[in-house]
């Protein structure tokens, strides 16, 4: 498909991309989904370390300095100073997905959303390279600026993700600028933007990240940002 190839090539292209097994990223994550939902969350200078190959994270700095998050599809932990174990949720990615519907989360609830959350802004566009992941590139849409080109992205069960269904957009030079979908937890329509592109141990991903609802007309976006990411460094290796 020519759209996901574009795309593939100008993040550096699967060939680097298996040449690597994990990264750690400097970021930060605010917005006020985080913050309605869980008042404690503290999110303003994490270092995440993720794997490549599979759904893993650990984020250090989750909620405090010597605190840490670690997210795995069917289970989420917490843990204290010197890896003390505060709490932790084993379950299948189906059920902790479905805890999300809850109108208030405790921190294991927002450390699994920010973890698949995370996982997910790091690995596309590679993850769309994926055998089991179904992609087609249709015509022009409601949401065609600066000749984006469309991807509709349909993930497997086993990745866990905002929605099983997601629309794709990438600009002219095969960058990703927008992905819209129906987030399943809170049966809304959200518009994700992507720019501050930049290269990472040879690797492109965006540096900038917000969610905004789509407004009923289907284009306009609504304030304030549910969800801002920013990284601030990141390695690959």
């Amino acid at each position: 498909m020519a759209l996901l190839k574009d795309a593939l090539r100008a993040s550096g292209g699967l060939d680097l991309r298996r040449q690597v097994s994990q990264y750690t990223v400097h970021m930060s994550l605010r917005g006020v989904l985080c913050s309605r939902k869980c008042p404690s969350a503290q999110l303003k200078d994490l270092v995440v370390e993720g794997s490549t190959d599979q759904q893993s994270l650990e984020i250090n700095g989750f909620s405090a300095v010597d605190r840490r998050a670690l997210y795995r599809p069917d289970w989420v932990a917490l843990e204290g100073p010197d890896g003390q174990l505060l709490k932790q949720a084993k379950a299948s990615p189906q059920e902790l997905r479905e805890r999300l519907r809850a109108s208030t989360w405790d921190e294991l609830q927002l450390a699994y959303y920010v973890g698949y959350s995370i996982w997910n802004f790091i690995a596309v566009p590679f993850v769309l390279a994926e055998p089991d992941v179904t992609t087609g590139e249709p015509g022009p849409g409601s949401v065609q600026l600066d000749s984006w080109r469309r991807l509709e992205v349909r993930f497997p069960p086993r990745v866990v993700t905002h929605s099983t269904g997601q629309t794709f957009y990438f600009d002219r030079d095969g960058l990703l600028r927008r992905i819209d979908y129906r987030s399943e937890p809170e049966d809304t329509r959200i518009a994700q933007l992507f720019s501050g592109h930049q290269r990472f141990s040879g690797i492109l991903i965006p540096t900038l990240g917000t969610s905004l609802h789509i407004a009923p007309d289907g284009v306009s976006l609504a304030k304030p940002s549910l969800i801002d990411i920013e990284i601030f460094d990141a390695v690959f290796e």
